[in-house]
């Protein structure tokens, strides 16, 4: 196996395709067709996996590119100075820097929240009958509950501890209100959503420099309300949707007081979005009690996913190898990323995969960006 930029190429442009068809899924259908969505992003999630990989396997299936990749491979991989260093170890260990420090951050900023959570946990259950009532019907394994003295959106956290988190204000909902609230907040929890949260901020960590990951973030996000709303329509025995929409709004209105490095580790009820609460309110003001999943989109949906899954895996794309003669019936192709020469007093000996493959008495002007070596200097 050898460490290429094939991956990372094709990587972007499945992630790319699958954006935009997560897109056309939320956005651009007459109806948000929910069904398929998370499929969408584990596929995306996996591929992003792969693209923490770069290295063709050898099942892999190269396609060489020579126009547009191979001036793109000898910027990547030139030398740096006299050093042993290309620019693509550069990059590399900027990435994985700046990995290590977010990831330290995320688990930072977990701790904190957990933290202080604890700080507004109820333990008089007495207190808070009414919450709790609403929250047993719908979960028999205890839960528990942080009641946080500010305005925020009513949500959970906690991917083994699950805590679910209400304003100060919670008694001005009614009974129904807090249904809808508990119903939904907990099928967060059953649904694993908290779990699949939690791997989309370890890869937004690992993937800093990749914008799609925040698009993708951020669409997730809206997928998981628009399923949990589906579900809540499903299961609530009175559900009204003008009622559930209007506490929608209303919880819309009110001002997020919460910390900005607490919200990105919670699942709130509502997020102050025009966009996705235009699209959330159509979703529920057209979406029919009694809806049948259509199992040919779903079909549709798996094998376009798991195509460019297939894809991501078994196929890179990488720049063509030049090619050079030595003698008159001997040729070999060489890369910039794994071919050094040495400047001996004949001319220059080539290296492919640490091998030699044969000298060559001036330096062509494409080869200057390879690793060159003296003699002298040079130790095995």
């Amino acid at each position: 196996m050898s460490v290429s930029m094939g991956p990372f190429l094709i990587c972007i442009l499945c992630i790319a395709f699958l954006t935009g068809y997560l897109y056309m899924i939320l956005y651009l259908l007459a109806q948000p067709y929910i069904y398929g969505a998370k499929a969408v992003f584990i596929g995306i999630a996996f591929i992003l996996l792969r693209m923490c990989i770069p290295v063709n396997f050898p099942f892999t299936y190269t396609i060489y590119s020579k126009k547009i990749l191979l001036p793109l491979a000898e910027i990547f991989f030139v030398s740096i100075g006299n050093s042993d260093y290309m620019f693509s170890d550069i990059l590399m260990m900027l990435w994985l820097s700046i990995a290590a420090i977010k990831l330290g951050r995320l688990c930072v900023r977990s701790f904190l929240l957990r933290q202080y959570l604890d700080a507004y946990t109820v333990t008089d259950d007495s207190q808070y009958s009414k919450l709790f009532a609403s929250i047993r019907k719908y979960s028999p394994k205890p839960i528990r509950v942080a009641v946080i003295p500010y305005d925020i959106s009513p949500a959970v956290s906690g991917i083994f501890r699950p805590t679910i988190i209400f304003p100060e204000y919670f008694d001005v909902f009614s009974a129904d209100e807090l249904d809808y609230i508990c119903i939904h907040e907990i099928n967060h929890y059953k649904r694993r959503d908290l779990w699949m949260k939690w791997i989309l901020e370890v890869l937004s960590c690992i993937h800093w420099w990749n914008p799609l990951i925040y698009i993708m973030k951020r669409e997730y996000a809206l997928a998981l309300e628009l399923t949990n709303d589906h579900l809540l329509i499903q299961e609530h025995p009175c559900y009204n949707c003008i009622d559930y929409s209007n506490l929608i709004l209303t919880i819309a209105e009110s001002k997020d007081a919460v910390p900005h490095r607490y919200s990105d580790k919670l699942t709130s009820f509502v997020r102050k979005n025009h966009s996705d609460l235009k699209v959330r309110l159509s979703f529920l003001l057209r979406e029919p009690k009694e809806t049948k999943k259509k199992k040919g989109m779903l079909w549709i949906h798996t094998v376009i996913i798991c195509i460019a899954v297939v894809i991501s895996l078994f196929i890179v794309t990488d720049p063509t190898f030049r090619t050079y003669s030595t003698t008159e019936d001997q040729e070999f192709e060489m890369d910039i990323s794994n071919t050094y020469l040495i400047h001996t007093s004949k001319g220059y000996d080539i290296y492919i995969d640490e091998k030699y493959t044969g000298t060559i008495t001036e330096l062509p002007n494409e080869l200057q960006n390879y690793k060159i070596y003296e003699q002298g200097d040079f130790t095995k």
